[in-house]
């Protein structure tokens, strides 16, 4: 039987971490709540509610590093769970924001969506009614940009809100840096790149639009996107070796 996981990075949510994560938890069978050095009650709240939920469980990083560090924890931590044998590398992993912006009920149809059309990845394209011009105009150049990088016609790469069969994450992890908010680009730039079957044709809606990225972060976005591109066209010129033979580091500490 396939089972699904929900990881979900979390800074400073209080106010929505535990709607969220108990929309999540009937529609799975196990959310990883990953605390990215809250100051707030946001951990206290994840704890909480890990105790009176079986299928939630909390990891947590010592400080604010980012969402992709975050990701990358959790990847980490269910690289580790598939290696022992806990889990099988045909479950499915979902990730979603903290904040209440993603609807949980959209997690069936998306699951289905992987299976229906024999994906790796399904990453949502979402609806822009809430969404100022100025970010619209920002993702569709930040799209075009990891187009390049990743050979794939993506309409929307920045979303959060993604399905990914667990046997992405070895060739995944061995690239990925997950520094800052590089995530949306690395993962779809690599994915693709590594030779997965990716779709972005799965429209969701937005219940929420919040923006926590500034200009920095969009930079930094695109350049990691360039990067994770990088090393793989120069990993492709050395002897093959086998997977989850290195993890990729951070390029600085966060």
């Amino acid at each position: 039987m396939t089972r699904k996981i929900a990881l979900i990075p979390v800074f400073n949510e209080e106010s929505t971490l535990v709607p969220v994560a108990e929309s999540v938890a009937p529609m799975v069978d196990l959310v990883l709540l990953v605390d990215d050095g809250s100051t707030d009650a946001s951990l206290e709240r994840a704890v909480s509610l890990s105790r009176r939920r079986e299928n939630v469980e909390v990891l947590r990083l010592s400080k604010n590093c980012g969402m992709s560090a975050a990701l990358r924890e959790g990847f980490l931590h269910l690289l580790l769970r598939m290696r022992s044998g806990e889990l099988d590398p045909g479950d499915i992993l979902l990730t979603l924001d903290a904040d209440g912006q993603h609807d949980s009920a959209e997690i069936e149809a998306l699951c289905r969506h992987l299976d229906a059309r024999g994906l790796d990845v399904a990453l949502t394209r979402r609806d822009f009614s809430l969404y100022p011009g100025y970010k619209r105009i920002g993702n569709l150049l930040m799209t075009l940009w990891g187009r390049i990088w990743s050979g794939y016609r993506y309409s929307d790469i920045e979303s959060g809100f993604r399905a990914l069969r667990l046997r992405v994450l070895p060739p995944l992890l061995d690239y990925f840096t997950g520094y800052r908010y590089s995530c949306a680009q690395e993962i779809a730039v690599l994915t693709a790149r590594l030779g997965f079957r990716v779709d972005n044709s799965f429209v969701t809606v937005i219940r929420r639009y919040r923006s926590q990225t500034g200009s920095r972060d969009v930079f930094i976005n695109a350049w990691l996107g360039f990067r994770a591109y990088t090393r793989w066209l120069l990993d492709r010129k050395v002897p093959p070796r086998p997977s989850m033979a290195r993890i990729a580091a951070p390029p600085e500490p966060c």
